[in-house]
């Protein structure tokens, strides 16, 4: 997982997110867990499902597309920065870089159920397939050396809305205890949105913020603050219970609010 301090020991940034690469004042964190800060995993936690077995495949994740052939900041401790997701709304027509975790002989993609790309498995598990993207379905089926299909994985596009999303990740506190809430930039469905920007205040009400940002390894705003700016669709707050009165979560950007509210439980 991701941690504080060794800055840009692994982040793979880019402009719209990091002004600098010399790794000064605001580089806060190294960038370079399989698990980001604020426990997402990435597009290489898959990859180690893979490789140690814990999953047979494939999986499968994609350079953010409106970089696919960007330059990033230098990194000496990480493999890939790619992500599971298939939304990467205003890129269509661009080039895409798929990342396939899979064992097998082959593995297929299927666009919109219609094949784009076929290759052997590489021999390191992670098979890289350059496509055009277009929204919709990215599928990825493996097959043995007989053509039987192993299994297969898809990824879908997220719809044109977007919705702020305020999602615990415990039912409630309990009285005194810290309540995780993640904030998500999804579509009606829930699925992410990587490339939704925005900058999110949050309140709370019967409890306390203790901490509140996102995972980029550029945040020169800290985490003691009520705002975030939303990096990859997502940020975390951190809340404190003060006792046995309801908690009250509220989330605000320009254009949407969100609020969320229990009574602790013991």
């Amino acid at each position: 997982m991701d941690y504080l301090g060794e800055v840009g020991l692994g982040a793979w940034e880019y402009k719209d997110y990091a002004p600098d690469f010399a790794h000064g004042p605001g580089w806060i964190s190294s960038g370079c867990g399989r698990v980001d800060l604020i426990g997402t995993p990435l597009g290489e936690a898959l990859y180690t499902r893979v490789v140690f077995e814990q999953q047979a495949g494939p999986l499968m994740a994609v350079v953010p597309v409106n970089h696919t052939r960007d330059s990033h900041s230098p990194s000496a401790w990480k493999m890939s920065n790619a992500l599971p997701s298939w939304s990467w709304q205003g890129q269509d027509g661009a080039p895409a870089t798929v990342e396939v975790y899979s064992r097998g002989d082959t593995v297929e993609l299927l666009l919109n159920d219609e094949p784009v790309a076929r290759r052997k498995v590489s021999r390191t598990l992670c098979t890289v397939f350059h496509i055009t993207y277009h929204p919709g379905t990215l599928t990825a089926v493996a097959r043995d050396a007989q053509g039987r299909e192993l299994g297969r994985h898809s990824l879908r596009s997220a719809d044109d809305e977007t919705c702020l999303c305020l999602l615990p990740e415990q039912p409630a506190p309990r009285p005194g205890g810290l309540w995780f809430l993640r904030l998500r930039y999804t579509d009606d469905q829930g699925i992410l949105k990587p490339l939704e920007r925005g900058t999110v205040q949050v309140t709370v009400q019967g409890g306390t913020l203790v901490g509140l940002g996102s995972a980029c390894p550029y945040h020169p705003r800290g985490y003691r603050t009520e705002v975030t700016d939303i990096y990859y669709g997502e940020a975390l707050a951190v809340v404190r219970a003060g006792g046995t009165d309801p908690v009250t979560v509220t989330a605000q950007d320009d254009r949407h609010t969100m609020v969320v509210s229990v009574r602790p439980e013991e």
